[in-house]
């Protein structure tokens, strides 16, 4: 599937996954997450808002995977969902990812096994609440908003 700047397809691991179609310089837009519903409970494809507070975002944003080497960051949106900024260099035909970790609390993803094979892969994705400060302090903004306030 093509979305004009970025294109869906299959990954070797990860299942379905979302791939540059153009280079995209940092601090640059890539793509908004516009909320398609909301609950208090989280799901294996929902994006923690709140503490109790959990939204499905639209695609492509639902199909980014997670790196523990993110090309893009996330801020909360005027939708009540997220952006998603590049946070380096992204180049043509580039998988985007961002750290799952910049969002969920405690997270619930993958059975927590990382499948990202980055060189500096944390190998589970545990959450926010168990990443390491130096990481915490790297991502600066780009964290949700609810965990800014700790």
């Amino acid at each position: 599937m093509r979305l004009g700047e970025l294109k869906i397809e299959s990954t070797k691991t990860k299942g379905l996954g979302v791939f540059a179609e153009r280079k995209f310089k940092t601090g640059e837009l890539v793509v908004c997450g516009v909320p398609i519903s909301k609950s208090n409970n989280r799901t294996n494809h929902s994006f923690q808002i709140g503490f109790n507070e959990h939204v499905e975002l639209n695609e492509p944003a639902r199909l980014i995977n997670h790196s523990c080497n993110p090309n893009l960051g996330i801020r909360n949106n005027k939708y009540g969902g997220y952006d998603f900024f590049a946070i380096k260099e992204i180049n043509l035909g580039d998988e985007l990812g961002w750290d799952y970790c910049s969002t969920e609390y405690i997270s619930i993803a993958v059975d927590g096994e990382c499948l990202c094979n980055s060189k500096n892969c944390r190998t589970v994705i545990s959450g926010f609440l168990t990443l390491p400060e130096e990481i915490k302090r790297n991502y600066g903004d780009f964290i949700a908003d609810y965990l800014k306030v700790r």
